[in-house]
């Protein structure tokens, strides 16, 4: 072919993909990265997922026919830079508005809040003594609600208690027990069922603290 009518034909075809919003591609340079390379440079975008969740996923889980082992639950989960710390925290299981079973801890037991949580169900499904054992025909009725220790402080006398907000920690001798944030209307029963759970008799003065704590349901 005569290279000018190649050299014209170029210039056609070039116009007429212009017309339509079409543009010819320029060659890539020869030490251009190739396509999608530049994505490996990004870093993988954390999905967090609500603690209560994972409790929810733990306890079907834990009466699965092939339950997975508790450090394969973990590792389901992106663990994200909050949830990347220790702190105490319990675990409740409720059913028609009622505590079935709840566990935990005022002291953290595990490095992050994702296997906390993990490790925390199991421990609220097998150690929970003051209720009947939770069975797999209740689970579709069970919701799940996990409570993070932000900060325990000892009560001064005198200082108003906030039963709603607040939980309260009672420790008399070798005694004590914890009411969670919520499990109590008022600040006199308060501290009179959390004496009454330590074993404590109410009438016996003891040491109370207020447990700041975020809850998650």
């Amino acid at each position: 072919m005569n290279p000018f009518n190649l050299a014209s034909t170029a210039l056609v075809l070039s116009l007429a993909l212009s017309s339509t919003g079409i543009g010819l591609a320029a060659p890539l340079p020869a030490n251009a990265p190739e396509k999608g390379k530049h994505h490996a440079l990004i870093s993988k975008k954390l999905k967090k997922t609500p603690l209560h969740q994972i409790a929810r996923a733990t306890l079907l889980n834990h009466f699965s026919s092939s339950p997975k082992r508790l450090t394969e639950m973990v590792k389901e989960f992106d663990i994200t830079p909050d949830q990347k710390i220790a702190r105490g925290l319990f675990v409740t299981l409720y059913k028609d508005g009622k505590t079935r079973a709840c566990w935990g801890s005022i002291s953290p037991r595990q490095a992050d809040l994702v296997s906390a949580t993990v490790y925390t169900t199991v421990d609220c499904l097998t150690k929970e003594y003051r209720y009947p054992p939770v069975k797999a025909s209740e689970l579709g009725d069970l919701k799940a609600q996990v409570t993070i220790v932000e900060k325990v402080e000892p009560v001064r006398s005198g200082a108003t208690l906030h039963p709603l907000t607040d939980g309260l920690m009672v420790r008399s001798g070798g005694k004590g027990a914890v009411l969670l944030p919520g499990e109590a209307s008022c600040p006199h029963y308060q501290v009179m069922q959390c004496k009454l759970k330590a074993g404590i008799n109410p009438r016996e003065s003891c040491q109370l603290y207020r447990i700041k704590a975020h809850v998650i349901r």
